[in-house]
């Protein structure tokens, strides 16, 4: 007998019309990739993935999501994430980050994401306290990186 193998999506959301959507939770999300994946297709996709697609992360506020697929289905199911338009009712764009083997790879590529758009909106910004924050958030998470690298 074969286990069962899985893809992780490591994804980012984006609202077109709003900001992030704190109504949203983990079966919302997996019934509108549910949707996304019949709509693509049909029922035998559908039939395909039920049950075997779980929301493992979710943080509202970024937008991030961790998704679990099965890995037979992993081109299918990067095709309905990135045709994904509504969720909860909202105009949105699902971006995918990282695809991965393990969890472990996408929580490294999630630090990296994180890291280098903190950069990103240092450079970006022009309050001078503002960018002191973001300095010293950025120097504690690559602190504590470097904390995690050793132990």
């Amino acid at each position: 007998m074969v286990r069962l193998k899985y893809r992780y999506f490591l994804t980012s959301l984006h609202y077109l019309d709003s900001g992030p959507d704190l109504q949203l939770t983990s079966e919302t999300l997996q019934n509108a990739i549910y949707n996304s994946i019949e709509e693509n297709y049909g029922e035998f996709g559908l039939g395909h993935v039920l049950g075997r697609v779980k929301i493992i992360y979710l943080a509202l506020l970024s937008g991030t999501a961790l998704i679990r697929v099965p890995a037979d289905f992993e081109k299918q199911s990067r095709v309905s994430l990135s045709s994904l338009v509504v969720v909860n009712s909202k105009r949105c764009v699902l971006n995918v980050i990282h695809v991965g083997g393990t969890i472990r790879s996408c929580q490294k590529q999630l630090v990296k994401h994180n890291v280098n758009s903190l950069h990103k909106q240092m450079l970006d910004t022009q309050d001078v306290r503002e960018r002191e924050h973001i300095r010293d958030v950025l120097e504690q998470t690559l602190s504590e990186i470097r904390n995690l690298a050793v132990s």
